[in-house]
């Protein structure tokens, strides 16, 4: 009786543990995007890094320059608000100082797709998906 008491409880925690993945998580890949026929492409690592990358042009992720200042970005996920948020922050690496700050908003269509919306005009997070959005593939 008692093993089967462990069993059980092992079954339910392993369940619960499984079904628990975060936003960060489900994100975490290489997302391919079309805006304006442009192909561009989104990396979201486990270690909270994100790269925008636009043909050769590469904007983010643990080192990259920007007006003479190596920096990085990272991401931040708020699952609180619907649809969730996503901050992409740009920080100077010599003195960890932010140096700015991009909002969006995010959702999941499917596991394998992804709808972002960001305010490029404003400091202002998107309220919807009726302008500036764009769904992106995760690649395989």
């Amino acid at each position: 009786m008692k093993y089967l008491q462990r069993l059980g409880f092992v079954m339910v925690s392993l369940l619960l543990l499984s079904s628990f993945t975060t936003a960060q998580e489900k994100l975490v890949g290489k997302w391919k995007g079309q805006d304006k026929g442009d192909i561009g492409y989104l990396i979201l690592t486990e270690d909270g890094y994100a790269t925008f990358q636009l043909e050769d042009q590469v904007f983010g992720g643990k080192s990259f320059e920007m007006r003479g200042v190596t920096s990085k970005m990272t991401y931040e996920i708020d699952r609180s608000q619907y649809p969730n948020a996503i901050d992409f922050i740009i920080t100077n690496t010599d003195n960890n100082k932010e140096l700015g700050r991009m909002y969006g908003i995010i959702q999941m269509l499917s596991e394998d797709e992804l709808q972002m919306a960001m305010n490029f005009e404003t400091k202002e997070r998107p309220a919807d998906f009726s302008k500036d959005q764009i769904v992106f593939e995760r690649m395989k």
